[in-house]
């Protein structure tokens, strides 16, 4: 049972890899490895999210919503980049864009975090 499971594994995992789309200038090691970083990056700094909702809430209305409104929207934010490193960490193999936009938590701190373009071949 346990040597079926390997070997349905390593044949998922090969066949993910060949499906991949090539991309000019970046090899398929480089594009799975980008993926994983992010997907870890985003597993152990979700919870950045709390305080860039409270400081961009806070700049958009006032300190009182802006703590409260914050809090929440950091939960939610953090939830979701807890969901999409996990799926991206899982499914490195298969170079595709990581979920959220911006990719890492601190990148265009002042931009709210989306979640789109799920599962677009890198590059496209």
């Amino acid at each position: 049972m346990y040597k079926r499971f390997r070997i349905t594994v390593i044949s998922t995992l090969l066949l993910l890899g060949a499906c991949a789309p090539a991309l000019a200038g970046e090899t398929y090691g480089a594009r799975i490895t980008h993926k994983l970083g992010v997907g870890l990056s985003n597993l152990t700094l979700c919870w950045l999210e709390f305080p860039k909702n409270m400081i961009n809430t806070t700049n958009q209305t006032n300190l009182a919503l802006g703590l409260g409104g914050g809090m929440v929207k950091g939960l939610l934010h953090t939830l979701g980049r807890v969901g999409s490193g996990l799926v991206d960490t899982i499914t490195f193999a298969y170079p595709t864009r990581p979920i959220p936009d911006p990719e890492l938590v601190w990148q265009r701190f002042s931009s709210e975090t989306q979640y789109g373009a799920v599962m677009q071949p890198a590059g496209q």
